[in-house]
């Protein structure tokens, strides 16, 4: 699970720890789904702590959130978080690029893509654009425009081209989940079936991303 999946008015908890110490801060999404400069986020309220904000920007150390949907049985836990108050609306913004250690933990880990994509659905006529938003070798992740029917259980086959590996697939799937956002899009989640080539393109976008996330600067919290 991405941090912009948590749906508005869910209740979460960010954790502080620097050495020994360790608080935790317990507030309310205010906007999810959405993407700024920091990548996937959220917006949340501010806590107070004796009716005074907690200034987030003045904390340095290690950040995670917690969070718990509805029926679920493990806490979605986000590390390598960074968070931001800002002071002009009074909000905090959250962000981090990875998944939610629950999700991590799967064999399969999503690998973000970002791709334009149509979507051609078991018993509808028509032709939907989306946007790949993650893929790994046992399911896709799309985000597009909300349809005016329940397509749980339904055959997606989906297809894009990625220019910069020369490569254009039809991907055999089947939707087992949809998620809303605040934004005028939904996430749908579909299984898929696997192909040679297929896996073997996964396998080397997994590699390209580790090496990104190792890369890149630590964040300055």
């Amino acid at each position: 699970m991405y941090i912009d999946e948590i749906p508005a008015n869910s209740k979460i908890t960010i954790e502080f720890n620097y050495v020994t110490k360790a608080t935790k801060l317990e507030t309310t999404v205010k906007k999810a789904g959405t993407t700024g400069k920091a990548g996937k986020c959220i917006i949340a309220e501010v806590a107070r702590v004796d009716n005074k904000i907690v200034n987030i920007n003045n904390f340095r150390g290690k950040i995670s959130v917690r969070f718990l949907g509805p029926g679920a049985k493990r806490f979605e836990v986000w590390k390598q978080v960074q968070v931001k108050y800002d002071r002009i609306n009074k909000e905090y913004v959250i962000s981090t690029p990875k998944a939610s250690e629950k999700h991590e933990r799967r064999s399969s880990p999503r690998i973000p893509i970002g791709l334009g994509a149509t979507v051609q659905i078991e018993g509808d006529g028509r032709r939907h654009n989306c946007t790949i938003r993650d893929i790994s070798k046992t399911g896709i992740g799309l985000r597009m425009e909300p349809l005016d029917f329940n397509p749980i259980g339904l055959r997606f086959d989906i297809t894009f081209t990625d220019k910069a590996e020369f490569v254009t697939f039809t991907v055999k799937s089947r939707c087992v989940r949809e998620v809303n956002t605040d934004n005028s899009v939904k996430i749908y989640g579909c299984t898929i079936k696997i192909t040679q080539d297929l896996l073997a393109y996964i396998q080397k976008k997994k590699v390209k991303y580790s090496s990104t996330l190792k890369n890149a600067q630590p964040s300055d919290q």
